[in-house]
């Protein structure tokens, strides 16, 4: 489970959309600019934050015309929230809320605006499922791998040599949370 820094960490929308993209393949910081239509400069500090949190690890380095490149891939490939424990508890719960507040929101923006020229619709669906306590962590363990082999099975290893121009970059957001019981209504009479 992330630490709390590392938690607050991701709680940017621009470090969740920057370590999305380390998390799709090894890639620059200037190529992550790139990619997000910002200035490289912007970023930088961005990267440190993350790279300082262990969320994305430098993979390798390369000379290119006298410089140095720095390739980062990400650490972790998705945050889970699980229980937390010890002193830090009211500013661990703080934390998974304030990322979960911008995973959320980024879904919901992504929802809204679709690109235009994509070739689907986005794809919502919410359901609430009654599950036996003792098989909740099973549950859970399911849908991770689940997700986790479609992101594999999808996954673009080396995004220049695999046409990138010709593919549409879809996000999934996966929340998986207790919900309120909902109480009885009771009739007056």
């Amino acid at each position: 489970m992330p630490a709390v820094a590392d938690l607050r960490a991701l709680a940017h929308p621009l470090r969740l959309r920057i370590m999305e993209l380390f998390a799709e393949s090894p890639k620059t910081t200037k190529q992550v600019a790139e990619l997000l239509g910002e200035p490289p400069t912007r970023l930088y500090h961005h990267v440190a934050a993350l790279e300082r949190a262990g969320l994305v690890v430098l993979e390798e380095t390369r000379q290119n015309r006298g410089a140095v490149e720095k390739w980062y891939g990400s650490a972790t490939p998705q945050i889970s929230a699980g229980p937390s424990r010890g002193k830090n508890d009211v500013a661990s719960r703080r934390a998974r809320r304030a990322v979960a507040a911008t995973a959320l929101e980024q879904a919901k923006q992504e929802v809204i605006a679709v690109p235009r020229g994509a070739k689907q619709p986005a794809l919502v669906t919410r359901f609430v499922i009654p599950v036996d306590p003792s098989k909740i962590a099973e549950l859970r363990k399911r849908l991770f791998e689940s997700v986790k082999s479609i992101g594999l099975e999808f996954r673009i290893e080396e995004a220049s040599d695999a046409g990138q121009d010709d593919c549409e970059r879809w996000a999934v957001t996966l929340s998986f949370a207790p919900v309120a019981t909902p109480r009885p209504i009771r009739r007056r009479r």
